[in-house]
């Protein structure tokens, strides 16, 4: 796999579902642009700029300069839905277009909060030093910049802060120095549902068994959750019907139930 480009530009929650919500009323790709550098906090131009590309980019599907309804643009849109819920989606989609990030939680996150999964809570276990991340960083960007590094770790640390994958505390007598701690996150069920559905679509998957799902899936590694709540969300699942489950020998296959599965999953998110 090839490198990575520099992550330099901060993501804002917030703003994120506003301009994704907007994009129900002005679907003319031009008039959302020119709607949503109004409705912005008076950042520069250039600022509202940037958030504005950054969002149409990673969250919005355009055809023919018209934006695309997806199921994801529906449910981040909805009035029904908890806040919890689209931060989640957000969150997941945020990780499918920008994999560097994703990847610090595979390598980085994740195996430290996996090391302190036992009953005691050892935070030495837990703490991913800030040189676990500036190496990363500097193994996979495609930049020698010192500056592009910096910004990238910063990005990557902040980003997954601001979504609830990390903790961060100050260093005593270091104000501008932080310490950072890996832990499990326990996404929405919706949410989880929802990113598994996706990856079942790109992956052209009928089912796969229970024991991936809730340790190697794209999706438990996104939300760096622990096998035992994943486990539960998957239960969830079958009592809502969401999926179908199946033995063979002692292997439990899930299968998500429909043709349609993904529409299927909007529906059960958005009514119940």
């Amino acid at each position: 796999m090839g490198k990575y480009a520099p992550l330099t530009k901060s993501l804002d929650i917030d703003e994120s579902l506003m301009l994704v919500e907007l994009s129900r009323q002005y679907t003319d790709v031009a008039e959302w642009q020119e709607e949503a550098l109004f409705r912005l906090p008076q950042a520069s131009r250039a600022r509202r700029t940037e958030i504005i590309s950054a969002v149409r980019n990673k969250f919005l599907t355009i055809e023919n300069d018209t934006f695309v309804e997806t199921p994801l643009v529906v449910l981040l849109s909805s009035g029904t839905l908890e806040a919890r819920v689209k931060r989640d989606l957000l969150f997941a989609q945020y990780l499918r277009t920008t994999p560097i990030v994703w990847d610090a939680i595979h390598k980085l996150v994740l195996p430290h909060a996996e090391a302190n999964s036992g009953s005691v809570d050892m935070k030495s276990d837990r703490e991913i030093g800030i040189e676990s991340f500036a190496e990363f960083v500097e193994e996979c960007v495609n930049s020698s910049s010192e500056s592009s590094i910096r910004k990238t770790r910063k990005m990557i640390t902040g980003h997954l802060l601001k979504f609830g994958i990390l903790e961060s505390e100050s260093e005593t007598g270091k104000m501008f120095h932080k310490r950072y701690f890996a832990h499990f996150y326990d996404p929405a069920p919706e949410a989880f549902w929802f990113s598994l559905a996706l990856e079942f679509s790109e992956h052209n998957w009928t089912s796969r068994s229970l024991d991936f799902i809730i340790t190697k899936s794209w999706t438990r590694t996104a939300y760096c959750t622990s096998t035992a709540y994943a486990r539960y969300v998957m239960e969830e699942a079958e009592r809502q019907g969401i999926v179908i489950t199946e033995f063979f020998g002692s292997e439990r296959q899930m299968t998500l139930r429909g043709p349609d599965s993904i529409d299927r999953i909007v529906e059960v998110i958005r009514y119940g």
